[in-house]
């Protein structure tokens, strides 16, 4: 409104000159115009103060952001160069991990603790102590005074330290070794276990720094947590390795007895079979002319024989023949035991020989009206020597026919179990107690309660039988539950294609 005012003053004056305006109105006027000008100065001064005050808050605000942004940048600063330490840190624990993985051995390990490891980790001075004994195993610029120093007051807190994972300067133990000695900046970290305290490991004297970082405490807590475990697995492995050493020497030892007492069981075990061979051979004669002389004599050969004399003779020919058998049965164990008699082993059909015996002994089961069942395919071939297979079969049936009641009932299978020929006869018979199971393949045994049924044998059919599937390198076994009936199986060997 008033930017042009000099301009109008003097239009004004002009006109007042003309129109002869009185003095005292035209001084009025001037001094409207004068205090209107310094009303409208005042306001500019006024905004520009105002303006003035504007741009001080808003330089003080950008100067309190600069502050701000200049900490945060130095406090970015100081953060990276704790990462980049720590980073440096937890290299060197991955190093001296990777490293010493593999050590097996104490004194191996504690080589691995050297002055590098120790400036590494930004410290001067390094001290590793026995536990037990406080007997010094590394040290780094410790003097013989500090480090005896150091054991005494470690012996006279031991208690203490079991309890602690890591000390700082600020606890009273390094208190008391930086006033003794006079270093700052001390870190006491005992190397242990739950249930035992290994080594006590000490760092002093920062290189550059005037504190401990706390990256530098985490990562030395962590070597040591390490080492312990490492100590704790090389202990395990040496008790394991003497037991391992102790172990192998028993073995050995217990080894060695038993060959000495397989050789003297195989010396006493060929003597017995000689032995039996020689008696059964020596018996075999005799026992020959009786069965002859009594036959003769029951057949009324030398005359005529009273009523009970014929009987007496006929029961002699009997026992003679049972004793013959026994013989027999007798020398084919000690041969089979000695080697001595020939195994004939051929590729051959097993069906038919089981339907031969299943009619050799049709009398008998038709007489206790047993009843026989074959469960075999039409044919099936087999390794085996037939002679033999054919006593093992004739044996097993004659079991099951003496040892079922009447009207029972035997099976003889033959089955194809992809790996082996299984032959397995099993009887509705009186079945067997399990603590006699594993006792029916020696020699002589009978089972008691087989003897109160007046069942006649002489325990030695299933020995032979044994002996039989053994030389034929394959297996028997039984089955059976008393009241039950009983299972006896066996394997042969066939083609690996069938």
């Amino acid at each position: 409104m008033f930017g042009n005012s000099p301009v109008l003053l003097a239009e004004f004056l002009n006109i007042s000159s003309k129109t002869a305006l009185s003095a005292s109105f035209f001084f009025t006027l001037f001094v409207v115009f004068v205090f209107l000008y310094v009303v409208k100065k005042l306001n500019a001064i006024s905004n520009l103060k105002k303006e003035n005050f504007s741009l001080n808050s808003s330089l003080e605000k950008l100067d309190q952001q600069a502050k701000i942004i200049l900490k945060g940048d130095m406090d970015l600063k100081l953060y990276q160069q704790e990462i980049e330490v720590q980073g440096n840190k937890l290299n060197l624990l991955r190093k001296f991990i990777s490293s010493s993985l593999p050590i097996l051995n104490k004194n191996q390990l504690f080589l691995k603790i050297d002055n590098l490891l120790i400036e590494k980790f930004g410290f001067k001075k390094g001290l590793l102590l026995d536990f037990d004994n406080l007997e010094q195993i590394y040290e780094m610029n410790f003097d013989s005074f500090e480090t005896k120093t150091i054991a005494d007051i470690i012996f006279k807190n031991k208690s203490y330290l079991q309890e602690k994972k890591i000390l700082t300067s600020e606890s009273e133990i390094c208190k008391t070794l930086s006033a003794r000695l006079n270093i700052n900046n001390i870190l006491i970290c005992p190397i242990k276990t739950k249930s035992k305290v290994y080594n006590i490991f000490i760092l002093a004297g920062l290189i550059s720094s005037d504190f401990i970082r706390e990256s530098t405490k985490e990562t030395f807590l962590i070597l040591c947590m390490y080492l312990s475990k490492c100590l704790d697995n090389i202990e395990l492995f040496e008790q394991i390795y003497q037991t391992k050493e102790s172990l192998e020497n028993k073995i050995k030892n217990r080894t060695k007895e038993l060959a000495k007492s397989l050789k003297t069981v195989e010396t006493i075990s060929k003597t017995k079979s000689d032995f039996i061979s020689n008696v059964s051979h020596e018996l075999r004669t005799p026992l020959t002319s009786v069965k002859g002389f009594s036959s003769l004599l029951a057949d009324e050969k030398f005359g005529k024989l009273p009523q009970e004399a014929k009987k007496r003779l006929e029961k002699v020919v009997e026992n003679v023949d049972k004793l013959m058998d026994i013989v027999n049965t007798l020398l084919d164990i000690s041969r089979i035991e000695s080697g001595k008699i020939e195994i004939n082993i051929t590729f051959d059909d097993i069906v038919p020989l089981i339907k031969n015996i299943a009619d050799f002994f049709e009398p008998q089961s038709h007489q206790k009206n047993i009843d026989i069942k074959i469960d075999a395919p039409e044919n099936f071939n087999v390794y085996m020597d037939k002679n033999l297979i054919e006593r093992v079969l004739t044996n097993l049936v004659n079991n099951a026919i003496k040892f079922t009641p009447e009207g029972g009932q035997i099976i003889i299978s033959c089955k194809d179990t992809n790996q082996k020929a299984l032959i397995s006869i099993a009887d509705t018979g009186f079945g067997i107690s399990k603590e006699n199971l594993d006792k029916i393949f020696q020699e002589f045994y009978r089972v008691k309660d087989m003897e109160k049924r007046a069942i006649k044998g002489s325990g030695l059919g299933l020995p032979l039988v044994k002996k039989i599937i053994d030389s034929h390198k394959q297996k028997i076994w039984v089955e059976s539950e008393v009241g039950e009936g009983t299972t006896f199986s066996f394997t042969l060997e066939k083609r690996k294609n069938e």
